[in-house]
């Protein structure tokens, strides 16, 4: 394969939803591009890949602040991969210290850091701090909502022309057909922004539907949760699971419910089309954006309470067949806009201009 397109897809994280990220566009990419990957060890994803090409290491947890941060000796060796390697692009998911570290120790290679959310949602000046180190340090930031590019310039002192936007990608399998279980799903960490209180009031006005709320709270959500678990009509697993677990989570229910009260974009959204699941979501940030009202679900003018109780009273109402024609819409809406196969081609061209504008 040419040289220019070596790639090498990075993330420290230990979240299965960033890992599928960088394992589904190593796959996609294959017979494409010359393509590595570097990751924390023991991945959650489900399609973690185990070759000589996808490399595996100890980190400290995300921003990367903590025990292990200057494990020193660790990136000495991966930038000494990357080297030997001739690797010339460095694709960074999800924000990590080591990202930064990294593209220090490789000046050589086209970085590109992807930013998912411009603004921390639990106000961390660590992770304010580390975002615009990785921005100043990237010579491309890739955004994954478009409608925060200014915002992203402003704060964080970036150029214009330095920024790009890429949609959200994962690895789509075929389509998963609805179990008409009855059941609504509340996925993902489990916060007071992603709508919490808001979510206790519509399940306690809505006592005939089945809820499942999966996911790791933080300490502020605890009280909320520990209620939530007292509904008779509610089950809590109150962790982080793993790819398996989430699909199986997916496959249980009929329809997501995301009562965010303020957003970016949702990737939890992008895997729901991918389990061929609608959602019902406020109309908050870029969520807009990902869901189609009326077709891969309902989408409710932000604070819109009653309306969001509603939505959640037609879905539970409708027929095996009015549910299947939403959960069609949602898989074939993802598969054109989320899989990685479909977003290889922009994902490539993302990386040529960036090495254009490096002069490489």
């Amino acid at each position: 394969m040419e040289e220019s397109r070596r790639i090498c897809l990075i993330s420290f994280s230990q979240n299965a939803d960033h890992q599928n990220v960088i394992y589904s566009m190593f796959l996609a990419l294959q017979g494409r591009a010359d393509v590595w990957t570097i990751g924390a060890d023991h991945p959650k994803s489900a399609i973690a890949p185990r070759s000589p090409r996808n490399i595996y290491v100890r980190c400290p947890d995300r921003p990367g602040f903590g025990r292990g941060t200057l494990r020193i000796g660790t990136l000495k060796k991966l930038a000494g991969i990357i080297r030997k390697r001739r690797i010339r692009y460095l694709y960074f998911e999800s924000l990590h210290l080591w990202n930064i570290l990294l593209m220090r120790m490789c000046p050589g290679c086209v970085r590109i850091e992807a930013i998912h959310d411009v603004i921390p949602h639990d106000g961390s000046r660590l992770v304010t701090l580390c975002t615009r180190a990785a921005c100043a340090a990237a010579d491309c930031v890739a955004l994954r909502s478009r409608r925060f590019q200014k915002a992203l310039a402003e704060k964080y002192g970036v150029s214009p022309e330095k920024i790009t936007y890429l949609e959200p990608w994962r690895h789509f399998g075929g389509k998963k057909p609805l179990t008409h279980s009855g059941e609504f799903l509340y996925f993902g960490r489990i916060r007071k922004y992603k709508g919490l209180d808001c979510l206790e009031r519509i399940i306690r006005r809505t006592p005939s539907v089945r809820y499942r709320i999966v996911g790791e709270p933080d300490r502020e959500s605890l009280p909320v949760v520990d209620r939530l678990r007292g509904c008779p009509n509610v089950k809590v697993t109150a962790r982080e699971v793993s790819d398996r677990e989430m699909e199986e989570c997916f496959r249980r229910a009929d329809w997501l419910v995301l009562p965010y009260t303020t957003a970016t974009q949702s990737g939890v959204i992008a895997d729901a089309c991918r389990m061929s699941r609608p959602v019902i979501a406020f109309a908050v940030g870029a969520v807009e954006e990902q869901v189609k009202n009326g077709e891969t679900g309902f989408l409710i003018p932000a604070g819109d309470e009653d309306g969001f109780v509603r939505a959640v009273e037609r879905a539970a109402a409708m027929t095996h067949r009015e549910a299947d024609a939403f959960s069609e819409q949602a898989y074939v809406f993802g598969c054109s806009r989320y899989a990685a196969v479909a977003a290889a081609g922009s994902f490539l061209e993302m990386l040529r201009r960036a090495g254009e504008r490096k002069g490489i």
